[in-house]
């Protein structure tokens, strides 16, 4: 054991607990973000349920259902390594799993409807060649119906009457494509050629992310393009709404991510008890400000964490000291424990043994200790003066172990940084005014800083 020490100390029951709060705050909110791409995930579904093959809506639903389980079935807290390893581990899962979930029904929903789309154009376009052939009855049958069945029938019908011969081979190239599709009754949509697939596709991923208020909007002219007859101008206008559609996926991830930022410093914020008002309003009204001042806040925020984590830590750390050496015979009196706090040092002396003190400093958040000695400076120590000054801190070491094991009991993690050993180095002498009494000097906090020694570490 040693003269001087530096310790650092862990309120590890207090650490586990913030980080708990802050675990528990992150599940809620991805729950909260779950919740809402759940529904709309829904409505996908159920808007898919009647043009996809069973075995890929089987895929879809279980997919939705693991994610379910997930948020049910969540670690236990016991072990509190383990919950964050497992707990990251899980909130990885749902986001990924959550990711391909969209991916896979952008693609699908996407495809379907522009199939759809596709079908439709063809219908429109038979529609009207029979028009032109004077087969009326055939055309309004065809647009009754409206089926990949009934437009194979009406093609046959104008193949049969050679009408537009020139056009066989779109006739027979529509007749291809309406192949795959399943036959169905449907909407008589107007509809745009296969330059509408990314449109579409984009389309359901800002219908997926949900935070848009122009999917209305951009829908419609995805229908209205069907109406326009000059081709390469609908191929003009939908590269145009495919660009107008992206740059609103990106503004929204952008928002996606803002949101979170802040959701993720309000977490931090609500793990302590009394966060600032004045952070609070900060961070409500940066709902809409850009990153860069989300950035600029968020480091005021952690400051302020970290500030009142060391805080919290110190008050508790300094209380169960002073409360242990209380218990061994030094003298602690009422005010100690903020006097340490404010002036970041403390001596502390046992009733009747008024030359000497332990002096308690904190040293950037670790407690340091050392006894010393009160008298004059410019004396020399005598042999009997150094057996009693080890004797003193041969004292002092077995109390200051004790004061370990209380805190470790309590639950907090104490570490000997650096050590001297007994009698290494002579005790700092403090000079003492002879005015000044036993009892002023046990109380004194921030006197005169010790003359600096070097510490070896362990």
């Amino acid at each position: 054991m040693s003269g001087p020490k530096i310790v650092d100390i862990r309120v590890l029951q207090a650490q586990r607990e913030r980080e708990l709060r802050l675990l528990r705050e992150r599940i809620a909110y991805q729950r909260k973000q779950w919740e809402g791409s759940r529904q709309r995930l829904q409505e996908a579904i159920n808007e898919l349920a009647d043009q996809a093959d069973g075995q890929t809506l089987k895929t879809i639903k279980a997919t939705v259902q693991k994610i379910e389980q997930r948020f049910q079935s969540w670690p236990d807290d016991t072990d509190l390594e383990q919950l964050l390893r497992l707990s990251e581990a899980q909130l990885q899962f749902i986001e990924q799993e959550t990711k391909e979930l969209k991916d896979q029904l952008t693609r699908e929903l996407g495809d379907a409807r522009q199939g759809q789309r596709s079908l439709q154009l063809a219908i429109a376009d038979t529609a009207s060649r029979l028009e032109r052939a004077g087969l009326g009855a055939k055309r309004d049958a065809l647009l009754a119906a409206a089926t990949s069945d009934a437009l194979g029938v009406a093609l046959d019908q104008l193949n049969a009457a050679a009408v537009e011969v020139s056009d066989g081979a779109l006739a027979a190239a529509t007749t291809e494509l309406v192949g795959s599709i399943k036959p169905q009754k449907i909407d008589a949509l107007p509809t745009i050629d296969a330059a509408g697939e990314r449109v579409e596709r984009l389309l359901v991923q800002l219908e997926l992310l949900g935070e848009s208020s122009q999917i209305a909007g951009f829908a419609q002219r995805l229908e209205n393009l069907a109406l326009m007859v000059d081709a390469s101008q609908r191929r003009l206008l939908t590269d145009s709404l495919a660009l107008e559609i992206d740059a609103a996926l990106n503004a929204d991830r952008v928002e996606q991510n803002r949101q979170a930022s802040l959701a993720e410093l309000e977490a931090e914020l609500l793990i302590y008890q009394a966060a600032p008002p004045a952070l609070i309003e900060q961070l409500q009204r940066l709902q809409s400000q850009p990153q860069a001042l989300i950035t600029e806040v968020a480091a005021e925020v952690r400051n302020w964490c970290d500030t009142e984590a060391r805080r919290q830590d110190g008050e508790q750390i300094r209380s169960l000291v002073l409360g242990s050496l209380r218990e061994l015979g030094y003298d602690v009196r009422e005010g100690m424990a903020t006097a340490w706090a404010e002036g970041g040092q403390l001596m502390l002396q046992k009733p009747g043994s008024s030359d000497y003190g332990v002096e308690l400093q904190d040293v950037n958040g670790r407690v340091r200790t050392q006894v010393v000695r009160f008298g004059d400076p410019a004396t020399g120590t005598s042999k009997q003066q150094k057996q009693r000054d080890v004797e003193v801190e041969q004292q002092w070491c077995t109390a200051h172990s004790a004061v370990l094991k209380n805190l470790q009991d309590a639950g907090l993690e104490a570490k000997i940084l650096a050590s001297r050993r007994i009698g290494e180095l002579p005790l700092e002498v403090r000079a003492v005014d002879s005015a000044t009494t036993a009892e002023q000097r046990n109380v004194a906090t921030s006197p005169a800083p010790p003359r600096q020694r070097q510490i070896k570490e362990n």
